[in-house]
């Protein structure tokens, strides 16, 4: 699922930060967000970030149920647009203000 989201001045990692996100750098050195929801390792919420202009920036959300199932695989179990996704869009979309 794509998420628009604005920066408010902002750089993403610091807006994604408030939203509850951490830096994730995979095996390959690319670099996303998660957020653990459960405060374990799966299932979490997994965001890709490619910046817009300086107000927005877009993600494509989706949610990792577990790990990879064997080594060197890529897959995850990933939900792309299940009522949990669409929940965590709304939960950001709610939260995405400005600094007071």
């Amino acid at each position: 699922m794509n998420v628009l989201l604005k920066k408010y001045k902002q750089i993403a990692p610091v807006v994604l930060r408030r939203l509850g996100y951490a830096p994730y750098i995979n095996k390959e050195g690319e670099q996303s967000f998660v957020r653990r929801p459960h405060g374990t390792e799966f299932p979490r919420y997994h965001l890709y970030v490619q910046e817009e202009d300086d107000t927005m920036m877009r993600c494509s959300l989706h949610l990792d149920q577990k790990a990879p199932s064997y080594m060197g695989s890529r897959a995850h179990g990933g939900d792309y647009d299940s009522e949990a996704v669409k929940q965590e869009f709304e939960r950001m979309q709610s939260m995405n203000a400005p600094l007071n």
